[in-house]
C-alpha cells in the first residue's frame, strides 16, 4: 500500500493571495486560559469527523476524485450522520515555491539541501542550514483552477468553496519539516506564508505532519537517535514548530476576519528527537504538561510521544504509527494500549487520533485474493469494521474514513485484464451511519474509555472498556481479539462500579435490551475479531461524581447558563451568580458535582483565577436570598450542600441541605426559592 517514508521533512511555504468563496465569520476569541497552558480555542469540542484521500488515492488524488467523494458523503447521508470534513493529504502541491521553477536539491537521504550562509552546502546535523527556497505554495495540474461566480480560484481554494456550498469543511495537508512525506516543501520557515494562503484559501481543517528526512543522528556519547532531520527540525521541538504554525493560522484567521482552523497532528513515535541539538529556550522545555509527565535523556522534550503535550497546542494528534488494514493495529497490542495511556490529551478540543479508518475501505492496488495476496491489503470484513469503529468510539477518537466515499460506477479500477470498484458496500456505509455509536464517540463530556480489570495476558485475550458519558449512561465493550475463536466474554456490574439496581441497557449493534441486576453481568458470546457494545441507561444523576464539568440551564431555557456573575477572571472570592449565554469555553459556566459521605453533592465552578478558585455554589439564609460561589468550602456547613435528584421532565432538582430552599432564578438572579417550588436544571453537556 502507498505509505509515507517515516522519515520525512518539511520546508518553508509563503503565501498565495488567491480569491476564494469559503465559510464567512471572524475568529472566535481565546477561551479562558487554565491552570496548565493550553489550546482551548473553542474549535473541534467533540472528535473530528469526515474524510481522508490518502487510504484510497495516495498522493494521486484529484479535484474530481473529491468533488465526487464530497457529492456522495452529502448524498448518502455521511454529513447528516456527521462526517463534514474532507481533506486532502501529501501530493497536492508541485514539487517547488513559487520563486523557484525546478525541484530543490536533496540529499541522498532524500532530505532538502541545506546552504551555510556563503551558500555552501551542509548537512545539517549540528543543527545548522538555511532553506533555499522561498514564495508560495501552488496546487499542481490536478487541481486546475476554476471560475466560481465570475472569480478565478486556484483548485484548493475551489475545492473548499465546493465543500462549503455543499455545507461540508475543507481540510489540507502540509509538514512542520522541510519537506513533506513525499518530497514536497513542506512549511517549516514559512508559517506565516502558508498560513495566510490555507486561510485565504477556505481551509477549516490541516493535517499537519511530521516527516524529517537525513541520515541517522549518532551523538558524542555514541548514541544513535535514528534519523530526526537536519537543521531547524533537530533544533526546534515538534512542540514549538506545531504551535508556531498554529499562532500562523490563528493571525491570519484574525487579520481576514475568517473562522479559526483545527490543527490535527500526524507524527510518528521514532521521531524522538536529539536532546543536545534542542534550542534551550525552545517551548517545550517549560510547557508544565511536558515538565510534569518528565522527559527520558535519550528524548528531547516536545517530541514524541505526543500524546503528552498534543493537546497544549493542536486539536488532535496521531499517538501511534500508520494504520493498515489488518485489525491488529487498533486491538491493544496495537494503538489501543497507547490511545489508553495518554487518556490525560483527551478533552473536548483535544483528542487522540488512531489513524484513518479502514471501515468500508477496498484495495485499490488490485483484487484481493487474486492479484493482489499483500495481507497489509486484505480488507476488513463487516465484523473487523464494526470492532474498529467500536474501539475509536469509546476511546472518544476521530472517525475519519479512508474508503473510497463514492459509488461504483465512479470508482472502477483495472488491472491485468481484471476490473473492480472499491466504492463503500452498503452494509460499511450502515456501519458509519450507525447513530448510537456515533453517539457515543461524539459524546460532549469528551471522557475517553478506561480499561475494566488487568491488560489482556495475550494479543488473543478478551478487552472490555468502560466509557461515562455525559448524561451518566455508561458504555460497556467487550473486544474479543482472537481472530479464529468465538469467546464467551462477561463482565459484573460490580466492576464496571454500577449498582445493578435494574438498570436498562441496549447492544448497539444488535439492538437487543436487558436490564441488569445488583449480582448480574453484561455478557455475550463475541464472534472473532468481534465486539458487543452495551449503553446502560443511568439510575440516579449522571452529573454526580463523574469527575466531569457540566453546564446547567434552567429548564426550558437552555440557552441561559448559570454562571459566576463576570466570568472568573473578574470574580471576588464569594462571588455572586447569575444566568447568561452558554458558552462552553467559558469556565465560569461549568459545574462539577461532587459527592459527600453523607450523601449530599458539593457543587462547585471551574475557575481559577487569583480570588476564585473552584467556588461552591453556598446558600446565604433563608428563601429569596442570593446564592453565591464560595472559594472556602466548609465540609460541616450545610449551606453548602445540596440535594441533587432527577426531575420528572428530565432535568435535575438542586435543592439545599440547610433548609430545603430550592437553586432558582428569580429576575435574573441566582436564589434560594421557597422548598417544592418547581425550578429544575438541564444538563448542557
Amino acid at each position: 500500500m502507498l505509505k509515507k517514508n517515516l522519515a520525512a521533512a518539511c520546508a518553508s511555504l509563503a503565501v498565495l493571495t488567491a480569491l476564494t468563496v469559503g465559510t464567512t465569520g471572524a475568529a472566535s476569541a481565546s477561551a479562558p486560559a487554565s491552570a496548565a497552558v493550553r489550546l482551548d480555542n473553542g474549535l473541534a469540542l467533540t472528535p473530528p469527523m469526515g474524510w481522508n484521500s490518502w487510504n484510497s488515492f495516495g498522493p494521486a488524488v484529484t479535484e474530481t476524485e473529491v468533488q465526487q467523494t464530497v457529492d456522495y458523503m452529502v448524498s448518502s447521508g455521511m454529513v447528516a450522520a456527521g462526517y463534514d470534513t474532507v481533506t486532502i493529504d501529501d501530493g497536492w502541491s508541485v514539487p517547488w515555491r513559487s520563486d523557484q521553477s525546478t525541484n530543490f536539491a536533496k540529499t541522498s537521504y532524500g532530505a532538502m539541501q541545506l546552504y551555510d550562509a556563503a551558500g555552501n552546502p551542509v548537512d545539517g546535523l549540528d543543527g545548522s542550514g538555511v532553506d533555499p527556497t522561498s514564495g508560495h505554495l501552488t496546487p499542481n495540474s490536478a487541481f486546475p483552477s476554476q471560475v466560481v461566480q465570475g472569480r478565478t480560484l486556484n483548485g484548493i481554494a475551489y475545492l473548499a468553496w465546493y465543500a462549503h456550498s455543499k455545507g461540508m469543511k475543507f481540510g489540507l495537508y502540509a509538514t512542520d519539516t522541510y519537506t513533506t512525506c513525499q518530497g514536497h516543501p513542506g512549511s517549516l520557515g514559512h508559517e506565516a506564508t502558508d498560513a495566510a494562503d490555507f486561510v485565504a484559501w477556505g481551509v477549516d481543517f490541516v493535517k499537519y505532519d511530521d516527516c524529517p528526512y537525513g541520515p541517522p543522528v549518532v551523538g558524542p556519547d555514541g548514541h544513535n537517535y535514528g534519523t530526526q532531520g537536519e537543521g531547524r527540525e533537530l533544533t526546534q521541538s515538534m512542540y514549538s514548530r506545531v504551535r508556531a504554525f498554529q499562532q500562523a493560522l490563528d493571525a491570519a484567521s484574525a487579520a481576514q476576519g475568517r473562522p479559526r482552523v483545527v490543527v490535527s497532528v500526524s507524527a510518528q513515535p521514532v521521531h524522538t528527537g536529539v536532546p543536545y541539538l534542542e534550542s534551550a529556550n525552545d517551548p517545550a522545555r517549560t510547557d508544565p504538561v511536558i515538565v510534569a509527565a518528565g522527559t527520558p535523556p535519550d528524548r528531547a522534550p516536545g517530541y514524541a510521544p505526543t500524546g503528552v503535550w498534543c493537546g497544549q497546542v493542536a486539536n488532535m494528534c496521531r499517538i501511534g504509527g500508520d494504520r493498515d488494514s489488518e485489525l491488529d493495529g487498533v486491538l491493544y497490542n496495537g494503538q489501543l494500549a497507547t490511545t489508553l495511556a495518554y487518556a490525560g490529551n483527551v478533552r473536548p478540543g483535544s483528542w487522540n487520533d488512531m489513524d484513518m479508518m479502514f471501515t468500508g475501505w477496498l484495495d485499490p492496488y488490485g483484487v484481493y485474493g487474486v492479484t493482489d495476496n499483500c495481507p497489509c491489503h486484505k480488507p476488513f470484513t463487516d465484523t473487523e469494521s464494526r470492532t474498529e469503529m467500536s474501539i475509536l468510539a469509546m476511546t472518544a477518537a476521530p472517525l475519519v474514513s479512508g474508503a473510497d466515499l463514492r459509488p461504483a460506477a465512479q470508482s472502477q479500477h483495472t488491472d491485468n485484464g481484471v476490473t473492480w470498484s472499491t466504492g463503500v458496500s452498503a452494509s460499511s456505509l450502515a456501519i458509519y451511519e450507525n447513530a448510537d455509536v456515533v453517539a457515543i464517540d461524539q459524546d460532549r463530556q469528551g471522557t475517553p474509555a478506561t480499561l475494566v480489570g488487568s491488560p489482556p495476558a495475550s494479543s488473543t485475550a478478551p478487552v472490555v472498556l468502560e466509557r461515562r458519558l455525559a448524561n451518566g449512561d455508561v458504555a460497556v465493550l467487550l473486544v474479543n481479539q482472537d481472530p479464529a475463536n468465538t469467546r464467551t466474554i462477561s463482565v459484573s456490574a460490580a466492576a464496571l462500579g454500577i449498582g445493578g439496581t435494574g438498570e436498562a441497557y441496549r447492544e448497539l449493534w444488535t439492538k437487543t435490551t436487558g436490564t441488569l441486576s445488583v449480582t448480574g453481568s453484561l455478557s455475550a458470546d463475541v464472534e472473532p475479531h468481534g465486539v458487543a457494545l452495551f449503553r446502560i441507561t443511568a439510575a440516579q444523576p449522571s452529573v454526580v461524581g463523574d469527575g466531569g464539568y457540566h453546564g446547567l440551564a434552567v429548564h426550558g431555557a437552555t440557552g441561559q447558563a448559570l454562571e459566576v456573575a463576570g466570568q472568573c477572571a473578574a470574580a471576588p472570592a464569594n462571588a455572586p451568580l447569575d444566568v447568561n449565554t452558554w458558552w462552553d469555553s467559558h469556565w465560569s459556566e461549568w459545574w462539577q458535582f461532587a459527592p459527600n459521605p453523607d450523601g449530599t453533592v458539593r457543587i462547585f465552578d471551574a475557575c481559577y483565577s487569583a480570588a476564585q478558585q473552584h467556588g461552591s455554589l453556598t446558600a446565604a439564609g433563608a428563601a429569596g436570598s442570593p446564592v453565591t460561589a464560595s472559594t472556602v468550602f466548609d465540609p460541616a456547613d450545610p449551606r453548602q450542600k445540596w440535594i441533587v435528584t432527577p426531575a420528572s421532565d428530565g432535568g435535575l432538582s438542586v435543592v439545599n441541605a440547610a433548609g430545603g430552599g430550592v437553586l432558582s432564578v428569580v429576575g435574573g438572579s441566582v436564589v434560594l426559592a421557597p422548598p417544592g417550588t418547581a425550578a429544575d436544571w438541564d444538563v448542557l453537556n
